[in-house]
């Protein structure tokens, strides 16, 4: 695996983008279809959001399988939903699931240690009725914080699933190459995440811009978000194209023509 300079990650995004153009109806429909199963999931009592954590990278191979979908002429229908759960590595996807739910623990215990006083002020503040600017600024702190863990243990592990799903890698053995394969392309990685968040935040400015906070600039500012969504899950694909090889044809463990 050689170093990767970071303008890899702008090709990695450009590609993405590219994919996101062949089938863009294909992809919104199936993070669509990703969307209404997290529903369903979260409304279950007591562990409907915990289990929605640990099933998170069900959904991901979902879009990524429609991304490898689309690089090979296909379409990419709703019914890729079900490959993760179809895979023999299935209950090793489910581990990275796992870690992903200690990832937003730890997340969780950096806002309410560091910021666990602004909170509490903040619902006090609410429940009067009376909410003012500075009772929201001892929660920018923990928030950062907690948002930098995530988003770090995000992407060291990214490419832990694809390896999981495409090259049938047990979990510490995925784990380790995902790793290392960011470490040593931590900078086209980082220039990526970057750039997508420039876009989001250009083209949220040019929303409100354009539309103002209205019901219609709220509804285009979610459709940006949705995007985004889909658009990580295409520069992931290009970058785990790049680095270990484009993945081979739909996985034989998964028949998703008596879906």
């Amino acid at each position: 695996m050689e170093k990767l300079p970071a303008r890899a990650g702008w090709h990695w995004v450009k590609q993405g983008w590219m994919l996101f153009r062949k089938q863009p109806g294909g992809l919104m429909a199936l993070l669509f279809v990703c969307m209404f199963a997290s529903f369903f999931i979260m409304l279950l009592p007591g562990l409907g959001q915990i289990l929605w954590c640990v099933l998170m990278p069900m959904f991901s191979i979902a879009l990524l399988q429609g991304c490898a979908e689309i690089d090979h002429d296909r379409r990419a229908m709703p019914q890729l939903l079900l490959a993760g759960f179809r895979s023999p590595m299935r209950k090793h996807l489910l581990g990275v699931g796992g870690l992903n739910l200690a990832l937003m623990l730890l997340a969780l215990l950096a806002v309410y240690g560091l910021s666990g006083d602004a909170i509490k002020a903040l619902g006090e503040a609410q429940s009067k009725g009376v909410l003012k600017p500075e009772d929201v600024e001892g929660l920018f702190g923990g928030m950062l914080t907690g948002s930098l863990i995530y988003m770090l243990g995000w992407m060291l592990t990214s490419l832990a699933a694809p390896l999981i799903f495409w090259q049938q890698m047990a979990l510490n053995k995925a784990l380790f190459f995902s790793v290392v394969s960011v470490l040593r392309s931590i900078k086209p990685f980082v220039s990526a995440v970057v750039i997508l968040h420039l876009i989001y935040f250009v083209g949220v400015q040019i929303v409100i811009l354009v539309l103002g906070v209205s019901q219609l600039g709220v509804a285009g500012i979610f459709t940006l978000f949705l995007i985004s969504l889909v658009m990580v899950h295409c520069m992931l694909y290009a970058a785990y194209a790049q680095i270990f090889g484009p993945p081979s044809a739909t996985p034989t463990t998964a028949d998703f023509d008596k879906a």
